[in-house]
C-alpha cells in the first residue's frame, strides 16, 4: 500500500483531534506518571494552536500540530532514518505552516514522514510518496478505539473493558464510574492536570 491510500484514509481534522485527545487521557488515566506513556495532548500550546505528540521512548515519535488553517504531522521511525530523510519529505510543505517547520520542540533534523492537510481541502497532502508502512507510528488514527486497546492491553500488560475504550475516543464526558472502571486507583483529583492541559471533557458528580 503507498501512502496515497494510507493517508487518503486519514481522517478529518476535527476527528483527527478527537481521536488524539482521547488516546491522550487514556494514557493519563492508566498510566499516571507521565514519563511512561506514549501519547499526550496539549489543547493550549500556543494561541489558536493545540499539539498532540507520541514518544515511545527509543527515539520514535510525531507531532502534530492544529492550526486554524489546518493540521500537519511529521514523525520519525528509526526503521527509515537511512532510507527517508527529512530533507525530502519536508520538501512541498505549504507556507502555511512555516512556523512548523521552524519550532525546534518538534526535532524536523530528523524527520521520516510528513503529511497536512489544510482547512477546506478534501484530501491529506505529502512531499514524498512513501510505503504505508512508513506511516506506522499513525495507525492509531486509522484503527481509533480498537487499535489503541490491542495496544494498551499489550504495552500496558492490563486488562481493558473495551466499552470504556470506546466510550472515550467518542469522547464522552468522563466521569467518575468511567474512572474507576480504567483505573480503580485513580481519583479526579490525580487527573486534574491531565484534563486541563488535554481539554478533556468531564462530568463530575454533584
Amino acid at each position: 500500500m503507498t501512502d496515497s491510500n494510507f493517508i487518503g484514509m486519514l481522517p478529518d481534522i476535527e476527528e483527527s483531534r478527537r481521536i488524539f485527545q482521547a488516546a491522550a487521557i487514556l494514557d493519563a488515566i492508566l498510566m499516571p506518571e507521565w514519563e511512561y506513556r506514549y501519547y499526550s495532548y496539549n489543547a493550549h500550546w500556543d494561541e489558536n494552536e493545540q499539539m498532540a505528540s507520541m514518544r515511545d521512548g527509543e527515539g520514535d515519535h510525531y507531532f502534530a500540530l492544529f492550526q486554524p488553517n489546518g493540521l500537519i504531522i511529521k514523525g520519525f521511525d528509526q526503521r527509515f532514518n537511512q532510507v527517508h530523510g527529512p530533507h525530502d519529505v519536508l520538501q512541498g510543505v505549504p507556507n502555511e505552516f512555516e512556523g512548523f517547520l521552524r519550532e525546534p520542540a518538534f526535532i524536523m533534523d530528523v524527520t521520516t514522514f510528513c503529511t497536512w492537510k489544510l482547512q477546506g481541502s478534501q484530501a491529506w497532502s505529502a512531499s514524498k510518496e512513501l510505503d504505508a508502512e512508513a506511516y506506522k507510528l499513525l495507525h492509531v488514527l486509522n484503527g481509533k478505539a480498537d487499535y489503541y486497546y490491542a495496544w494498551a492491553t499489550e504495552y500496558y500488560e492490563i486488562s481493558l473493558d473495551r466499552s470504556l475504550v470506546q466510550r472515550i475516543f467518542d469522547i464522552e464526558p468522563l466521569d467518575g464510574k468511567m474512572l474507576k472502571g480504567l483505573n480503580e486507583e485513580l481519583e479526579f483529583a490525580d487527573l486534574e492536570e491531565d484534563i486541563q492541559e488535554i481539554g478533556y471533557p468531564v462530568k463530575r458528580e454533584d
